[in-house]
């Protein structure tokens, strides 16, 4: 199943040229104007040549531009999007000459080297926004998969006509050609017999039978079933080793035109390939199990150290407080991989790629605790890599070097991702954590289970999990007793994951802790901490505001501060009872952008009016200030400040990530979290008792409306 477009078509062999009647001529330039004219009205056309670096014809600039072919599909069903595409150039040599128009969903962009942003949207559709990079590399074909605006139910309901069934497992999917186009009337059959017909859309609906013994077997690698697809005028696919599972999964399938030998796709699952041999299980060139060992050591001035005073503190502040940390938006994930070598490119929206990937490391079938523990591991893997990318044209690769994905989906991993949106790992309070995981963890290596042995540092013993050589401590593991130790050692056991949640009842968050940071009691590389967990104030908070009955102290415009910048005077803040994370209405925050201006938004949202008589007083020895806030939008940030004795000290910035409600808090007493702002400030608080000035947004300059909504401003004395 590949996951990029078919090459641009080959031109044509030339014909020796023909001298063209004059009034032929004439015609050609009258329908060139025409041609032209009409991109023009399509929209967006003249936002795209006004925002997209130079326009010089292609004949003068071909020598110094390369074609980059771009697909956009609809990252549920498959289908091809007709979309709006805009080529941004952000470096100084950067140029696009051309963006012309291929066929449906697609464009060809004609750009010079240099750094480039391609916001991509189509109605009904999340925009994505990613980055480009046109350098002496092979330019890669990028297909960009959109999310629907609206979440579909249609995998949920058919896992319910899964679970109905006790022992059924649902496949349904789509099947397009190379171009996007559904592929009618194409059949679809099974190793079990069964077999359908897709309709005009390409869709298809298929159930297969689960082994009973299997199905009650928590320990058990699930049963595999074969899918072929097969239609007239097209290369046959064998999809092979697909998990049996009692949920429901949906697959994309994109046929080769032509005839010739069925093309087979090995879908097995990864804990199948754990079990062979070692260079079975993760192929690698030399180079990439270099850079894998690069990778692995890349975090390591991050490992607590007791002998550096500044890792111990990092350690303690994550242990005390809730922290957040940046969610990127966007993944671009290199497809077609041999090792980390790949000839294509997907973009996916970041949680879209966390929901639809999860699968293919974890089992679906696994408690739905493990299944949590497993989306935090893996959306701190992916989000590691999109600081570090593999390379500059994809982040990460989609094989086991890197972090296996598909573009499928399963019902249960999809909500284990939704379950825990947001939330990483952090070794620092600023960034993803390096999160590795392997498949059985246990420092032991059984003699007679024929597994290969991958820990090269056995020294924590059976019954523990551990690489003190590469710098991960020994950590008791009583689950994996006596189980092979077909794992690294490092970070997490995801069989691991499974056996406390199925046997032991824990919950996500026990488990992530337990291997990450052995239950807050840091060390070496069990350091990692989760963020964006959003667990809110705790007892004995009071609710400053809560816009139950209006908008409250915060009534003031997002402008009426002389110290907003970059936003305009249509910008505002009303109540809002329809959004909200308690109660009946939160604090809707819309800010547009001022146009007249360049600068980086920086919102300075007025509580009493900026006068501290109409504000409560905050108790310094204890005290912590949060709120809880939900926007759609990526890359914003909030902070506050606060009247002390000697002028207004501003509160360190907190991520929000996007399309959650987070709970960020700010502690009183903690001197590192605030910075001197106006008057005679010293960038700690002084006085015993302070007041709140404002609550503060920030982002970088964009064009875009945003919506934030604020709810339960609290106060903890």
């Amino acid at each position: 199943m590949s996951e990029h477009p078919q090459a641009p078509e080959a031109p044509r062999p030339s014909r020796s040229p023909r001298r063209l009647p004059t009034w032929l001529a004439v015609l050609a330039l009258l329908l060139a104007g025409a041609v032209f004219a009409q991109w023009l009205r399509t929209p967006g056309a003249a936002h795209r040549a006004s925002r997209a670096g130079s326009t010089t014809p292609a004949s003068n600039s071909a020598s110094a531009s390369r074609a980059l072919d771009i697909r956009v599909r609809d990252s549920v069903s498959g289908r091809a999007l007709d979309s709006h595409l805009v080529v941004i150039a952000r470096g100084a040599e950067a140029r696009v000459h051309d963006l012309g128009i291929t066929t449906r969903g697609g464009r060809v962009a004609a750009l010079a080297e240099g750094r480039y942003e391609l916001i991509v949207s189509a109605p009904g559709y999340d925009s994505l926004s990613t980055r480009v990079e046109i350098d002496a590399a092979p330019v890669l074909p990028v297909t960009v998969w959109l999310s629907p605006s609206m979440p579909s139910e249609a995998l949920d309901l058919l896992a319910l006509k899964a679970a109905a069934c006790a022992q059924c497992a649902v496949f349904s999917g789509h099947v397009y050609d190379r171009s996007g186009r559904p592929v009618a009337g194409a059949q679809v059959r099974s190793s079990q017999g069964a077999g359908t017909t897709a309709d005009g859309e390409g869709y298809f609906e298929l159930s297969a039978q689960l082994p009973r013994a299997l199905a009650r077997d928590s320990e058990a690698l699930p049963a595999t079933v074969e899918i072929t697809v097969s239609a007239k005028g097209y290369r046959s696919q064998r999809l092979t080793g697909l998990p049996l599972l009692n949920d429901s999964r949906h697959l994309i399938v994109d046929l080769e035109a032509g005839a010739g030998s069925t093309v087979v796709i090995d879908r097995s699952h990864v804990q199948v390939r754990a079990r062979q041999r070692e260079d079975q299980q993760r192929p690698r060139s030399a180079a990439d199990a270099l850079q894998a060992e690069s990778d692995a050591a890349a975090d390591e001035d991050a490992a607590l150290d007791p002998r550096r005073p500044a890792s111990v503190a990092i350690a303690q502040r994550l242990i005390a407080q809730a922290v957040s940390v940046p969610v990127p938006s966007s993944i671009r994930v290199g497809t077609n991989c041999s090792g980390r070598s790949c000839s294509g490119v997907s973009v996916y929206g970041f949680e879209d790629y966390v929901g639809r990937g999860l699968d293919e490391e974890w089992i679906p079938s696994w408690d739905a605790d493990s299944l949590a523990a497993g989306a935090v591991a893996y959306r701190s893997y992916a989000a590691y890599y999109v600081a570090h990318p593999v390379n500059s044209r994809y982040d990460i690769c989609n094989s086991t070097s890197c972090q296996a994905f598909n573009a499928d989906s399963v019902s249960a991993t999809v909500a284990a991702a939704a379950a825990t949106r947001g939330v990483l790992l952090t070794r620092d309070g600023k960034t993803a954590a390096f999160s590795e995981y392997s498949s059985e963890n246990n420092a032991w290596d059984s003699p007679s289970d024929g597994l290969s042995c991958v820990n090269n540092d056995l020294s924590c013993g059976n019954g523990r999990n551990g690489s003190p050589r590469n710098n991960w401590p020994c950590l008791s593991d009583e689950v994996g007793r006596n189980r092979g130790c077909f794992g690294h050692g490092r970070g997490m056991s995801q069989w691991g994951t499974q056996r406390w949640a199925a046997n032991h009842g824990r919950d996500w968050r026990w488990i992530a802790n337990h291997y990450f940071n052995n239950n807050n009691s840091p060390g070496g590389m069990r350091n990692a901490f989760l963020a964006n967990e959003g667990g809110g104030p705790g007892g004995g908070a009071i609710v400053l505001d809560g816009f139950e009955s209006g908008v409250g102290r915060f009534a003031s415009a997002p402008t009426a501060s002389g110290s907003t910048i970059g936003v305009s005077t249509a910008s505002l803040a009303q109540q809002d009872c329809a959004t909200r994370k308690n109660g009946s209405c939160s604090l809707r925050v819309l800010l547009k952008d001022d146009p007249a201006v360049a600068s980086a938004w920086a919102v300075r949202l007025l509580s009493g009016g900026g006068t501290p008589a109409n504000n409560v007083e905050l108790v310094r020895n204890g005290g912590k200030v949060g709120f809880w806030v939900y926007t759609g939008a990526s890359g914003l940030s909030a902070s506050l400040s606060i009247d002390d004795s000697d002028g207004t000290e501003r509160a360190i910035s907190r991520a929000i990530p996007s399309g959650q409600w987070t709970w960020l808090e700010w502690s009183l007493g903690d001197a590192a979290q605030w910075n001197a702002w106006a008057g005679a400030s010293n960038g700690t608080i002084d006085a015993a008792s302070v007041r709140l000035d404002a609550v503060w947004f920030l982002r970088e300059q964009t064009s875009y409306d945003v919506n934030l909504y604020l709810d339960d401003v609290q106060i903890l004395h």
